[in-house]
């Protein structure tokens, strides 16, 4: 038989459909992965664990995903806040410490369905039936400085910080404090208060948060201030002008009535109307009037026959009778009758507004540099623009995307605004056109790449800039990695600063999956993955997510966690017989009896007998057999199984059982590339060997890294919130360590095709084959097995006793030699649940044709 080797090397595809597994003449076959979970590919063709996330705190004021928004506010050049939206109250957040509630008595549908755009120093919001708010931010009373604490610490003169938090701040007044780097008025800092009274300074929030690079300071001034800018306000947005519409025109025809204006020009130019327009009234206040080739806004109306004008352009005629023909009569397009624009966003250093109940399909922005003048009654370059995009069918604005030109985005399509024109967008050469019939589902269209990612149902749209024919060109970029998409509910672009040519979209799923679309055009890069949270009892799920321009990204998270219930006294038990295991009895524990649930004893006496003998010190699994009695197991899979039940001679004296069912909270966590875990606590500092963190982590099985060694910990020594280092029974003191979730990584090869003969359609993937030995490279890689073997790159005597592993780049070799038939077990499984990387950058194979 012929003897050749094979090799699949390129795994940008990411993860591709089983309809895709018999296409072996395509390229996208030997470029891609049967399964790619919790895996991020590189554009030079490897593929590797994906990020991990870091705790940042647990989030309040609502109970399901769709009564949340969530969204981040680059605040000036200074920092990122992250702006948690619940009904009734706004949550501002900055590096996972809370900085202000607002109370804005918003409903559920309102939040999850609004859309926010950032104005410089506004956050700006729309929804459906409100007004749109401005969220702004203004410093609170300032503190006198008292006096220098230490080489990095000040004192103000009363106890007002709560303590170990971090704020914006700025200096005023008397004689600045002296440091190295000097500080100086008008900047902003930021602050981290280690007492109601001390703090220390820093350049940034984030190395206010780690409490790196801390300012020195040589002395404390005289008589300045420190202030912080912390007091938040949301407002209705104020409007100098609104945009007009004549909503009566096409109902109640005025071309019988004539007009005339007592001046041609004037702040207070009464117009005459005869006979009387019978549907003039106050709702024509802040109107347009447009006549003789002037225009003007409506101040007043004195009755259904007069109203007041303040004219914007001269009139050509004054007292004479226009027909009403001539005449352009105008509502305010916004107010409470007509409605408010629900869709917002920027451009051009204009804001942009569509979408009210009354005109779905209106677009509207504003006077350039005034994020409050939308009055369109003359046509200046830099004044304010309105347009109503139509097609065949009625038309709503759903999104607003900015990109190389204003996208808007339709229940039938898209529309551009002209892509010829290097030039500002003015009122006289805007259009919008229509580019591609694709509609926008329920998420917000992304921008990435040169590329506009559009989500229209489980399907992913590439509108793609073309700069050549100056048009978007559309194009389905999910449609061989399908299975990744399923009811999406949110997405965001994410350009990770610190990982070479990374560009992603975040796709967050119903069921709480995250497909994520890697692109990179230049290279060719484009391939989905699909990311999932885990937890050894209960679930997790990735709820919504939010990125910054400077390469950070953060996500809600849904998860279940342990948490004490109920507590009863031990009254009975029952021991094993042939066919049924031990049981004890508790009044009205009420355990199920499918799920296990994690529970303690406690003992003021003496704990029960059993074999093997319980103890107070870990968790054990229960399963109901009826309200009062249960069946105790080990662990959680012995529980799930059925299987080595612990077996009770008595009920000790003076014992008790505390159940710890699952509670659903939601975590703000943070994107990080330095460790592979989820949910993870950060500890730096004093060496020890015991690590606080709340509740989190009670009853589930997690992952350390201490001082670079990896820590396996059983739920069962998660006890009083926090986490014990030990290794080999002993306890370990660390200095530096991580604790979290396992990223469960999963990498499974196509099957082997390899072509044959001259024609590309002929290939070996259903022939007999023999596949001899299989070689795995791999690069910065620690720990891992294929196939349930574990993976060695290194020799053993390489391996250094006493010192971190370190991560290795080379070969692994499995010989296989199973025979001819391998079609019908071809794939090979790399597994990885350690806190540490893996990388595979290519499967080669020697084969027996």
């Amino acid at each position: 038989m012929a003897y050749t080797t094979w090799s699949q090397d390129i795994f940008t595809k990411g993860e591709l459909s089983p309809y895709m597994y018999a296409r072996v003449t395509v390229n996208e076959y030997n470029n891609g992965l049967k399964t790619a979970q919790n895996v991020l590919t590189y554009p030079s063709g490897a593929a590797g664990k994906r990020f991990g996330t870091l705790y940042q705190t647990t989030l309040t004021g609502f109970t399901a995903f769709d009564q949340l928004y969530f969204q981040t506010f680059q605040y000036l050049n200074e920092c990122v806040y992250q702006i948690v939206m619940t009904p009734g109250n706004i949550y501002i957040y900055l590096e996972g410490k809370l900085q202000a509630v607002v109370v804005a008595g918003y409903t559920a549908p309102q939040i999850f369905n609004g859309i926010s755009t950032v104005l410089g120093a506004i956050f700006r919001f729309t929804t459906q039936g409100i007004r749109p708010f401005d969220l702004t931010r203004s410093p609170s009373a300032p503190f006198i400085i008292n006096a220098l604490v230490s080489s990095t610490q000040l004192s103000i003169t009363t106890a007002s910080f709560p303590v170990g938090n971090i704020y914006p701040v700025k200096f005023d007044t008397g004689v600045l404090p002296t440091t190295i780097p000097q500080i100086f008025t008008g900047i902003t800092y930021f602050i981290y208060t280690h007492t109601t009274t001390t703090f220390s300074i820093y350049s940034t929030s984030k190395d206010a948060k780690f409490q790196t690079n801390p300012f020195t300071i040589i002395n404390a001034g005289a008589g300045s201030h420190v202030v912080i800018q912390d007091n938040w306000a949301i407002t209705a947005t104020v409007f100098k002008n609104r945009p007009v519409y004549d909503f009566n025109g096409a109902v109640v025809s005025y071309d019988g009535n004539g007009f005339s204006a007592s001046a041609v020009s004037g702040s207070n130019v009464t117009i005459t109307v005869t006979p009387p327009y019978s549907l003039l009234s106050s709702a024509y206040v802040g109107g347009g009037f447009f006549m003789s080739g002037g225009s003007a806004r409506i101040t007043a109306v004195a009755s259904t026959t007069s109203f007041t004008v303040a004219v914007q352009t001269p009139f050509n005629i004054a007292s004479s009778f226009i027909p009403g023909s001539l005449v352009l009569l105008a509502e305010p397009a916004w107010s409470d009758t007509r409605g408010w624009p629900q869709v917002c966003s920027s451009y051009q250093s204009r804001a942009l507004f569509a979408n009210t109940s009354s005109l779905p399909n209106g677009f509207w922005a504003s006077v350039i540099n005034d994020y409050s003048d939308f009055g369109d009654l003359t046509t200046d370059d830099d004044d304010a623009i309105g347009f109503y995009p139509t097609s065949d069918n009625m038309n709503y604005i759903k999104f607003i995307v900015p990109y190389r030109s204003i996208t808007v985005h339709t229940n039938t399509g898209i529309y551009s605004s002209p892509l010829s024109d290097v030039t500002a967008i003015t009122p006289t050469n805007f259009t919008l056109q229509l580019q591609d019939s694709t509609p926008a589902d329920v998420i917000q269209p992304t921008a990435i790449d040169n590329q506009i990612v559009v989500l229209s149902g489980n399907d992913a749209h590439q509108m793609l800039w073309d700069g050549i024919n100056n048009a978007y060109t559309s194009n389905i970029v999910s449609v061989i990695s399908e299975q990744t998409i399923r009811d999406p509910q949110d997405e965001t672009a994410f350009q990770n600063l610190r990982r070479a040519g990374s560009r992603f979209v975040f796709i967050i799923n119903r069921n709480g999956s995250m497909a994520t679309y890697q692109t990179l055009i230049s290279q060719g890069v484009s391939g989905f993955t699909l990311q999932i949270m885990e937890q050894s009892y209960g679930s997790a799920s990735f709820i919504q997510t939010a990125s910054s321009s400077d390469g950070r990204c953060w996500f809600v998270v849904q998860r279940q966690i342990a948490q004490t219930a109920f507590t009863s006294a031990i009254t009975g038990f029952t021991e094993e017989t042939s066919t049924d295991p031990s049981t004890l009895e508790v009044l009205s524990i009420n355990f199920s009896p499918t799920i296990p649930t994690a529970m303690l004893f406690a003992t003021m006496g003496a704990l029960p007998t059993s074999s093997p003998q319980v103890n107070s010190s870990q968790y054990y699994w229960a399963v109901g057999v009826d309200t009062d009695n249960f069946v105790v197991y080990l662990t959680q899979e012995d529980a799930l199984n059925a299987i080595s039940a612990i077996n009770f001679t008595s009920i000790g004296t003076l014992s008790t059982v505390t159940s710890w069912p699952l509670a659903t909270i939601f975590t703000l966590e943070e994107l990080t590339d330095e460790v592979f875990l989820d949910c993870a606590i950060q500890y730096n500092g004093t060496p020890t060997d015991t690590v606080l963190t709340g509740n989190l982590f009670n009853a589930q099985d997690i992952k350390m890294v201490g001082d670079g060694f990896g820590f396996v910990s059983e739920a069962n020594i998660n006890l009083g919130n926090q986490i014990v280092f030990e290794s080999h029974g002993s306890t370990v003191e660390v200095s530096d360590a991580f604790i979290g979730f396992p990223i469960n990584t999963v990498i499974e090869p196509m099957p082997l095709s390899i072509a044959s003969g001259s024609s590309p359609k002929e290939t070996t993937l259903t022939k007999p084959k023999r596949i001899m030995f299989v070689r795995f490279m791999f690069n910065n890689t620690i720990g891992g097995a294929i196939n349930g073997v574990p993976i060695a790159i290194e020799p053993f005597d390489m391996a250094h006793i006493g010192e971190p592993p370190f991560p290795a780049r080379g070969i692994f070799e499995l010989s296989v030699l199973k025979g001819w038939d391998d079609f019908t077990n071809p794939t090979y499984t790399i597994e990885h649940n350690e806190p540490f990387d893996i990388q595979l950058l290519g499967v080669f194979y020697s084969v027996e044709i």
